[in-house]
Formats: C-alpha cells, structure tokens, sequence
C-alpha cells in the first residue's frame, strides 16, 4: 500500500515537519521549505535541478530552498521526509541565504552515520506521540538543526553558482538575479523591471541570462511558478485558479498551458488523480487513534525498535575496550606555548587593591605570564587629569603604582587604551554593573594625555622597557555592526570604498599610534578587540578598508567566547546562545585566518585578547571541573594552528566581579581563584599545562605527548564533555548548583591506552596528576561541604589545602624502548603523566 502521515508537536511545528510515506512518488516542485529525506527501507529515487540520486536503505538527501525537485518510488518502500520551515531555520542559524550539501549518496561516511543516528533519535521521540513529549522532541530537533549546521551548511562567503562558467562578477550579478527572481515569482515580473533594478539593458540581459542559464528569462520565472503551484495544487485546498494567480501566472489558461506543456495533463486532472489516491490510502485510518493499525507507522515502529535493540547491545563493548594508540617519538617539532603568554587581570582601579595585588603575585609565581591586561587606565577613577586651574594638569601617581606593580613582578603591560567599561554580566543581555570608564575627550586632548603619559613612562622607566609593551586600542562593537535595516547600505558604500562606520576609529587609531611611533617605536599597537559576531563579509570590509588607510596595526587582537547572536533571531524557543559547535574556537580562528590573508594581512600577528566558555560572571560552570577540561581541549587543539602569538584567559581573579551578590564562597565568577584565593580547576589546569615540554611529540583527540631536554616526556590527557541539547533551552545559569553535571552530552568515561614507542631503556620515575571531581574541584568540595554561604577563614584555609590534583609516583622498567601508559578517565578529568628516565642502559 501507499500512504502519507504527517505528525509532529505543538511546540515546534512552525520550526519542522514529519511526514512518514511508502511507495509514494511526486511530479516535480518546489517550495520555500528545506527538504530532508531520509530512507528506513527499499529504494528511492530523487531527482534534484536535474540531476537524479538512487537512494537505498538509510540513505538520504537534502533538498535546499526553491530547488526543483521530484522523487519516484522503486518497488516496496518506507521514507521520512522532514520539512523545515525556512524562515524559521534561518533565523536560529543566524544566516540571511542558506545553502546545505547533504548527500549521502555523493559523500563519504564521516559525519554521515552520525547524522543517521541523530535522526533516528527524533524519530523515536515523534513516534511517541505522548503529551509530555515535547520538550524532548525540541531538543532533538535542534540537535539535528545542529548538527546540519556543522557539517553541511555552507557560510554566505562559500555560495557560488557550480553550474555556470562566469567571471565571479557575472556570478554575483546572476546570483543576485536569480534570487530576486525566486523571492518575486508571485509579481508579475518583466525582463524591463529586473534589468532596470541591476542598472543594464534589456538586450543585453535577456542575452547574458540565455547565455548562463541555457533558457528565456520568460521560461525560467514560469519554471519557478510552475514549480511552486504544483507543491500547493497537491498540498492545498485552494481553487486551481487561486493557485495560478497566486504564484504569478496572468490567468488560469497561462497556468494550463505551461503546466501541460511539461507534464501533458491539465492541472485539474492532476488534483483528480492525486486526490483519487489520498482518498484511497487514508481511507482506513481517519483519524490519529488509528495511526497504530497503518503498515507505514507500525513497519517504522518496528525498525525504530530494532535499532535500538542493537545499540543497546553494542554499547557495553564499546565502553569496556580502550583503542591502544601507538605513539612513535621519532621526528619531533617545536610550539609556543602561546596561552600563557598573557594574564587579564581587568579594570585598572582594581588592581590598585591590596587582595587583587596579591592574587596576582600568587599566580605569576605559581604559572607565570609575560604580559598583564588591563583597562581603564586613563579612567575618572584614576585621577589622571587635574582641570581646576582652567588647563589641564597630569597626575599620574595612580597609574605609576599600578605599572610598578606589575614590572616589580616581571609582568610586562598590555594596556587596553580604548574606553572600555568594567561589565559584570549575569548573562547574554543580563547586566549586573556597568562602570563608565571616562569623560568624553576631543581629539586634541586625547592625543595630548597620551603624549604626556607616554613620555613619563619613558622617563620613569627606560624606552627600552617601554617598547616592549602591548597597545590595544578598543572599540565599542555595537558601532561596528550594523542593524537589519541598515545592513544593505552598509554593504553597498562599503562596497564604493566609503566607511560610513570605522572612519572615526581608524582616525583615533592612527593618531595613536602616529604618537607612539615617534616616541617608543619598538612598542606594539594595534586592535580592535573584534566580537565575533563581526564575521564573515563584515569582518572582511573591516580589513580591506583598514587595509587602505595610511596606518594600519602591528596586530589584530580578538575575543573568543562561544556564543552566536543575531538580534533578530529570537521567534524561536531557545533561550541559551551557547554554540553547540564544540570546536568554535579553531573553526572561528580558522575563519579570522582566512579574512586577514583575503584583505592582505596574511602575517599580520593575531592575537586572542580574552577567551572563556561565557561572558558570565554568575556561571558555575567557571567553578566546575569541566572548565579545566574545556581549557585544555581548546588549548591542544588550537596548538600551532592559525599562527597565534597570544591568547589571554578572562580572567584572573573573582575579585573583578565581587558584588552585593557574591557573598558566598564561590558566585560563578570566571576567575582562576575565588576571591578568597582558592584554586579552581581552570588555575589547575594551567599549571598541568606549564609542566609541558617545549618540543611537541604527537596530539590526538584526546591527549598530547611532549618532551623536554633528556628523557623526560609528557603525557596530558583530558575526558571533554559538550553540552547536551537541553542545555540549549535554558537561560544560561540557570542550572542549579547540584545540576551542574547533569547538562553534557554523556558522563561515559574514557578508556585511554597509550603506547609510546622509540624511548630509551631503563628506569623511569612515572608522575602521575588527577584533575577531576574527586581531586581539585572546589565546586565539587563545597558541595560536599554542604553548600553552606557562612564559610569562616579557617574553613577557606581547609578549601585552600584540599582543592589540588591527586598525586602518586611509581618507577617503571622500560624494556623494548616501549612503554604503556593506561587509566579511565572519568568525565571532565585531566591527567598528567611524566616520565624523567633516572639512569638507562649501560
């Protein structure tokens, strides 16, 4: 038999569509909804702008928006077609155009099969049809959406049109013909009206799209109308003529004659045909109590069962066996240990505080950083300009304290220049202080502190001191952005080589760094602390026109949290803009690496000026040990890639964000230490990092090897966890203390076998650290302690004393130049093994 069933929650039916169908077949059309279609069993074939894909058993293939399309069943067969609305999907993956390639007829396994696991996930949870059922459905919903998104959408700077051999401007002008074509079928367009809005004749259009596209402008908008009126003449109620004008067609006999033209029967006898079918194989089950006895629904049932009977089956296997991965120390390279580089130590009045000053000591002796960033120097609270007299007098007393400080403790500055104010953020949008930073000045006057402080800092401590410093020079980023309206002018002066928005920062800039050119040569400048919500073609303009001033930065710096934010994108239920991408941080590098070197900057120093999972201040994350595994994952991944000199963790202290809210022992702050000084296990696990070797022996997934002078290796491995997808429909902070590790994908622990191959023989004294929930997590402990927010000072010293890594020493034989390094890492641990050969074979 054939059929259609269609089902799906009230939560997210404007989000997507779930239609279950056997032995079905479609003339071709198309619709403003991306098409999923997945195959559960037989044969299906699929044809898409032309070209025609034989699908078989768990095969499937995406059709994108207004893609002329057709499918025609091969014998017995079972499919799910999913429809996501397409405005809906555009707005929470933030992206105006988009473009998937999804097909894994054409594409190799990888990441198919985990897309076929994914998807037969949501199916089971629709199949349920429960009441309380929603929410989960949501969630694998988006995981899906997610996962499309990952590993199938193309960004806006990747369209092009495959099919047709033109210049890439003759592409951007067909493109931009083609889609005004698509988004206006339903007017009645003329080739006069569409060459006069892209500024060319008539003859010359109706030339070049013949040429491009191999058919009349006048054939190709009937294709597209045609295309449209055939999905609503099969999944509508609407009179044949409502459909024709409707979709663009002058009259009913205009829609007769193209639609007979191309499939040889009349629209009306189309509906008769297609209705005459419906009727027959809805014809037993009228309503949803019935769905149970339908062949489809219960053959899908059964499938649904049987595969999860297998991956029940399997999963004990693939839990107890460790993979033993050999590792081979032969040709080895060298890295930077580019994270340790720079500390962010916050808003410059802060540092003046006794406690603040303490904690920074304790931590460069503990980890030790080069530079120290800071901002607000030139603040009203720094008292650095006295306007009494009618002139302007410099004090720079406070200032000079605060630079003391730091080079008293080998910390060379990173000033932040720019008015940056000090936030203390609950959330995305949820503000709990903002502290203005300064007066507005004139250009002159600003131009004259800088002069004055720069010259006094020469004085005070050597130009040779000096130059070695960092200048960055910040910008407000909602100055950067552009709102929707504003957006397609934007682009368009951009485009005619005018800056409607970055000529005020560029002057500032250059006047900047024009001044300390003369004065410290030697020193560093550049900006603009880029948010990485200016990406893609924005970021792009941003270089090229910073590429044509006359001074231009010895650095670009940026900051990396992973959230993704459109202000228009909130018509759907998700309230967390966490990415769900787990490796955000490499991809965006990636993505900045390719802007600089398109816009000329190809060696350009790039460096990361603040990172952390969130911008939240009140986030028990930052306490938990997942944060250490999260900072090392991203540090090993990230090593030696995109060139990177520096990248600076936010933050050093939760004395920054102290505030009447934070009178318990630890408040969600992001620092490396409480503001008490107990040591998180984000502080732990830079100091597991700094026992690394300078020369790089090999990286994985999941682990590094690295050696220092001698015999002596290094082994650091960590057991990261993502967020699950529930994660992404709460408020971020939201989750109670007690529920911090209850929102990761799986809390599976990971069997790690090490092999390490080519050492020399003999005796070796074996370290071995543990960074997990039993040892160094001073969220775990506090909660263990009862959670209680009247902690006494001596009870702060017994937190001080028990948040550190297990630790134990063995000694080892090694024979055969081979050694085996094993251990179960439980969820969000660290560890780290070394091995200091203590004598070898004589």
């Amino acid at each position: 038999m054939s059929g259609t069933h269609i089902f799906q929650t009230s939560i997210d039916s404007k989000l997507i569509t779930v239609s279950v169908m056997s032995n079905k077949s479609n003339l071709e059309h198309a619709h403003r909804e991306i098409e999923l279609i997945y195959v559960i069993k037989g044969q299906l074939q699929v044809k898409i702008k032309g070209n025609t894909y034989h699908l078989d058993k768990a095969d499937f293939i995406l059709v994108n928006s207004n893609d002329f399309h057709s499918f025609q069943s091969e014998k017995d067969n079972l499919f799910i077609v999913f429809h996501f609305n397409y405005l809906e999907l555009s707005s929470l993956l933030a992206q105006k155009n988009l473009l998937f390639t999804c097909n894994s007829v054409e594409q190799g396994e990888s990441p198919n099969q985990e897309l076929r696991i994914i998807v037969e996930e949501l199916l089971s949870v629709y199949m349920q049809q429960r009441h309380d059922s929603e929410v989960e459905s949501l969630e694998k919903t988006f995981k899906l959406i997610s996962f499309l998104k990952l590993h199938y959408l193309k960004s806006t700077n990747q369209f092009e049109i495959q099919s047709y051999s033109t210049s890439k401007g003759q592409n951007d002008r067909l493109l931009e013909i083609i889609e005004y074509m698509q988004s206006n079928y339903r007017e009645p367009l003329t080739l006069e009206e569409v060459a006069g809005l892209h500024y060319i004749s008539v003859p010359y259009l109706s030339k070049f799209f013949k040429k491009q596209t191999g058919k009349t402008f006048s054939q190709y908008v009937n294709e597209i109308r045609l295309a449209h009126a055939v999905n609503e003449l099969v999944n509508s109620n609407k009179p044949i003529t409502r459909i024709a004008l409707d979709n663009g067609f002058p009259n009913l006999a205009a829609f007769n004659r193209v639609f007979n033209e191309n499939y040889q029967l009349k629209p009306v006898e189309y509906r008769k045909k297609m209705s005459e079918t419906v009727e027959k194989e809805t014809k037993s089950t009228n309503d949803i109590s019935n769905l149970e006895t339908n062949e489809a629904l219960t053959e899908l049932r059964q499938y649904l069962k049987n595969t999860e009977d297998k991956s029940v089956q399997a999963l004990p296997q693939s839990r107890s066996t460790a993979d033993n991965e050999i590792i081979k120390v032969g040709k080895t390279d060298s890295f930077v240990k580019y994270w340790n580089r720079l500390l962010n130590i916050g808003y410059a009045k802060d540092l003046l505080n006794s406690d603040m000053q303490e904690q920074i000591n304790f931590l460069q002796s503990e980890i030790g950083f080069t530079y120290a960033r800071f901002w607000g120097l030139f603040g009203d609270d720094m008292l650095l300009e006295d306007r009494s007299g009618g002139t302007i007098a410099y004090n720079f007393s406070n200032a000079n304290k605060l630079l003391d400080f730091l080079i008293k403790n080998k910390l060379k500055p990173f000033i932040e220049m720019g008015p940056k104010p000090k936030i203390i953020q609950k959330a995305i949008g949820e503000t709990l202080v903002i502290q203005t930073v300064s007066s507005e000045r004139t250009l002159e006057e600003w131009h004259n502190l800088v002069t004055a402080f720069l010259l006094q800092c020469i004085e005070r401590y050597g130009i040779e001191e000096v130059e070695t410093w960092y200048f960055e020079l910040w910008r407000p980023m909602e100055e950067l952005n552009s709102n929707a309206e504003e957006e397609k002018d934007f682009l368009a002066k951009m485009k005619n080589n005018q800056d409607p928005r970055f000529d005020r920062y560029f002057k500032i800039f250059s006047e900047f760094k024009r001044t300390a050119q003369e004065l410290v040569p030697g020193a560093k400048v550049g900006g603009c602390g880029l948010s990485m919500d200016l990406e893609g073609d924005k970021l792009d303009l941003l270089l090229e026109q910073w590429k044509q001033e006359e001074i231009q930065p010895d650095f670009l710096s940026i900051y990396l949290y992973p959230i993704e934010i459109d202000r228009d994108k909130y018509r759907v239920p998700i309230k967390n803009l966490h990415s769900t991408n787990p490796h955000y941080v490499l991809n965006k590098l990636n993505d900045v690496r390719k802007s600089l070197k398109k816009a000329g900057f190809e060696n350009l120093e790039l460096n990361v000026t603040e990172w952390n999972i969130s911008i939240s201040n009140r986030n028990y994350l930052n306490d938990s040990s997942f944060k250490a595994s999260y900072m090392v994952k991203n540090i090993v991944e990230n090593l030696n890639q995109n060139h990177l000199k520096m990248m600076g963790y936010w933050l050093s202290s939760d004395i920054f964000s102290d505030f009447r809210d934070s009178k318990n022992i630890l408040h969600g702050g992001a620092g490396l230490v409480t503001k008490n000084g107990i040591k998180k296990p984000s502080f732990h696990a830079f100091v597991l990092l700094k026992q690394l070797g300078e020369i790089l022996v090999a990286k994985g997934d999941n682990y590094i090897v690295t050696k220092k002078s001698g015999d002596r290796y290094q082994i650091l491995c960590f057991n990261y966890k993502h967020f699950n997808y529930s994660y992404y429909l709460h408020p971020e902070g939201s989750t109670g203390i007690h529920e911090q590790y209850d929102i990761f994908e799986n809390n599976e622990p990971l069997n790690l076998s090490l092999e390490i191959q080519g050492i020399a023989n003999g005796k070796y004294r074996v370290k071995e650290l543990k960074l997990n929930r039993n040892h160094g997590s001073v969220l775990d402990e506090w909660l263990k302690f009862g959670a209680v927010n009247d902690i006494k000072s001596d009870e702060v010293d017994y937190f001080k004393q028990i948040c550190v890594p297990y630790m134990k020493v063995e000694h080892s034989l090694v024979e055969n130049h081979t050694i085996v390094l094993r251990g179960e890492l439980q969820p969000h641990e660290v560890r780290l093994f070394e091995l200091n050969l203590l004598f070898g074979e004589r």
